[in-house]
């Protein structure tokens, strides 16, 4: 075999013309300017001070290198070294600088930035609406609820291999501890909070700012019909009232899904249950979760009950809790919340407590507000189950965001690494707003490393001729048609004002 024959007249020169790599930035950079984001963030950070740079500008920029694939600032040379296409960028310090300014802002500062991206949002939603008749429904076990805005909240352990401020010894390790709001209908980020290392899992006060966040980043007719999940280490008394509350609102509805801890009385509960009130759970398609049993027949499409075992299921604990032989052991939270369980055999290797492991089920969890007397599909125990198990949804929002700035943060200043989390999260939005603007298809659910592969980081050459320039992607690169296709879908946006 000849290894080395791919090297045969292979010259490597440096005397190219007109070469851009990464040529699908511009692509970020313009959905970044024509939805309006740009100049918001113009606004928001403008300064009395004869600067070179707008600030604006500067944190724009910024997002899209993140976007790109910039862990560290000094990775904002990406846009800056391609001035041909760019125009006049800043230059690194001055991006340190913009997020200097902003940590020495403190709230205020990323309040405006907050309120710059929640305003180009109303106009991205308004836009992806247009494009597919409606806001992306919500995927529940092979079904799609419709007219629905979905928040789901959670925490997330950020690694720190060096002393930054604020990262702190936690059950994961060493580093900072953010909290996160995901919209699961656009999969974008809408709320964070950068939290020392320490916070707690279940802090209510922090859960009621993230949750407030996430709502007030909602265009204002996307907040109707609201569900909000979170996990167990939500479930507090404060977050379940709030939502409550909220729920209680004339004209709007709110459904919460909130995971439950395993307790006495819910144990005791669990043991009153009859076999018959088990009913079994449904997987992510909307069938019945079953598995082959040890010596089932050779036909794996085979229709034997004796070859199939049911491994998990759900019921309803709400009445045994309320009306019960101890009494209503519920006394003190809403009166409209129903708990829920399931059961399921464990995956090798798992661990088990004391209580599971008698009889070799492993049992979950939550509370909801869902009407008992809900019609059709979303009233049964099984989608209701599904419906909160769902929420696993939004750790894989967060490990992709971790690939999105999130997963570093470049300076010991807590104030800083907040400034760079606000970058970072309009980085996120950005591509979630690319590909439900201008992508199909594959692309259109693609993770970011797979975005940047396909399209950011394209190369192109640049031309010039009757006073226009002409990026011209390489014909023979796969996705040169979906890069064409996504500029002229992002070009034809109507301007922000």
């Amino acid at each position: 075999m000849n290894t080395t024959g791919w090297l045969k007249g292979l010259q490597v020169t440096g005397d190219g013309a007109g070469i851009v790599s990464h040529a699908g930035v511009a692509l970020v950079r313009a959905l970044a300017d024509n939805i309006g984001l740009t100049a918001g963030l113009s606004k928001a950070l403008a300064s009395r001070r004869l600067l070179t740079h707008d600030r604006g500008r500067v944190l724009a920029d910024l997002a899209c290198a993140i976007a790109d694939g910039g862990e560290v600032i000094s990775d904002f040379r990406v846009i800056g070294d391609q001035e041909d296409l760019f125009g006049l960028v800043a230059s690194v310090p001055t991006a340190w600088r913009t997020l200097d300014e902003i940590a020495r802002g403190g709230e205020r500062a990323l309040g405006k930035i907050t309120a710059a991206v929640n305003a180009a949002r109303r106009r991205a939603w308004a836009q992806i609406a247009a494009r597919h008749g409606a806001l992306p429904g919500i995927r529940v076990a092979g079904k799609t609820l419709e007219g629905v805005t979905c928040i789901r909240l959670d925490a997330s352990v950020v690694a720190c291999h060096s002393d930054k401020e604020g990262a702190e010894p936690n059950f994961k390790g060493f580093g900072l501890h953010p909290l996160l709001g995901y919209c699961d209908n656009t999969a974008e980020p809408l709320a964070g909070m950068l939290r020392p290392g320490s916070a707690g899992s279940n802090t209510a006060a922090d859960h009621l700012a993230v949750l407030d966040a996430a709502i007030t980043a909602l265009p204002p007719g996307f907040r109707r019909r609201l569900m909000v999940t979170c996990d167990g280490a939500g479930a507090t008394h404060d977050l379940i009232t709030r939502l409550d509350t909220l729920a209680a609102r004339p004209g709007y509805q709110v459904i919460y899904s909130v995971g439950w801890e395993l307790g006495k009385r819910e144990k005791a509960a669990i043991t009153s249950v009859p076999a018959r009130a088990w009913q079994i759970a449904v997987d992510e398609r909307g069938e019945a979760r079953e598995r082959r049993a040890e010596g089932a027949c050779g036909d794996l499409d085979c229709g034997h009950r004796r070859c199939w075992i049911e491994e998990a299921h759900v019921t309803e604990l709400t009445g045994l809790l309320r009306e019960g032989p101890a009494g209503d052991q519920l006394d003190g939270w809403p009166g409209t919340m129903r708990i829920f369980a399931r059961r399921e055999r464990p995956h090798p290797g798992a661990q088990l407590t004391l209580f599971e492991a008698e009889d070799g089920w492993r049992y979950t969890l939550w509370v909801t507000n869902r009407p008992a007397a809900t019609r059709g599909w979303l009233g049964q125990p099984a989608y209701i189950d599904a419906a909160h198990r769902v929420h696993a949804r939004v750790e894989d929002a967060i490990r992709t965001g971790k690939d999105c700035g999130i997963g570093k943060f470049p300076s010991t200043s807590l104030a800083m690494n907040k400034a760079w989390q606000a970058a970072a999260l309009a980085a996120a939005t950005l591509l979630a707003w690319l590909k439900l603007l201008a992508l199909d298809g594959t692309l259109a659910r693609a993770e970011p490393k797979t975005l940047r592969y396909r399209i950011l980081h394209a190369a192109a050459r640049l031309t010039r001729g009757g006073r226009r320039r002409r990026l011209n992607i390489q014909a023979s690169w796969p996705w040169a048609a979906d890069i064409v296709t996504a500029w002229d879908r992002i070009t034809a946006l109507p301007q922000a004002p």
